[in-house]
């Protein structure tokens, strides 16, 4: 991956990190009544603050997206059979699933949320793999299933400790974009043919 692509792609992804995060933001307010005579100096400066708050979203969704990197090129130079990294990830990504329902399950967010965010979750991420394993191999499914479930859940770990559903979805749908469309634009970065690539344990 050269300098400029790098570049492009974190570039790239605080932006949406921003766009996400002002458009939600934009929308909740809007059927807030204390929002509906603030002057137009006053949403500009939330907007502002809004794009701020979702660039930083972004910047972190690419940490994360580097950090999987480095962990998927370490654990494929440890297992020298690529299905053993595969079903590590698989078995992780349930494992983060089933924690979200208990760290949600009789606490302070509504009833739903132990069951249905763990559901949403898994099926936005099994879309995102539809769409990945369309443009590569089928080899896709587990890893990016893993980054957008593992990694996305990580990334948003403080927003699990405020037991208000707003403020998860507030944190957790931005970077889940954000991881989205990384994960999407990889293998176009790294240039590699979809036809001939094997289904290793790899979300290129």
């Amino acid at each position: 991956m050269s300098l400029r692509k790098w570049m492009k792609l974190f570039g790239m992804t605080i932006v949406i990190g921003a766009i996400v995060t002002v458009a939600g933001s934009v929308c909740i307010q809007l059927f807030n009544p204390d929002f509906r005579n603030v002057e137009a100096s006053g949403w500009l400066s939330y907007v502002l603050m809004m794009a701020l708050i979702g660039m930083t979203f972004g910047a972190f969704a690419h940490m994360g997206f580097f950090a999987y990197m480095m962990l998927n090129y370490i654990a494929r130079s440890i297992f020298k059979r690529p299905y053993y990294w595969v079903a590590i990830q698989g078995f992780l990504a349930l494992f983060v699933l089933f924690e979200i329902a208990y760290w949600t399950y009789d606490s302070e967010f509504p009833a739903v949320t132990f069951w249905a965010v763990p559901l949403g979750l898994l099926a936005s991420s099994a879309l995102v793999a539809w769409f990945k394993v369309s443009q590569t191999s089928a080899g896709a499914w587990i890893p990016t299933i893993f980054f957008m479930v593992a990694i996305t859940v990580l990334e948003a770990i403080p927003a699990f400790r405020t037991g208000d559903l707003s403020s998860l979805m507030y944190q957790l749908i931005p970077l889940f974009i954000c991881n989205g469309y990384q994960i999407m634009q990889l293998h176009k970065i790294l240039g590699q043919p979809t036809e001939s690539r094997p289904a290793v344990a790899s979300a290129k």
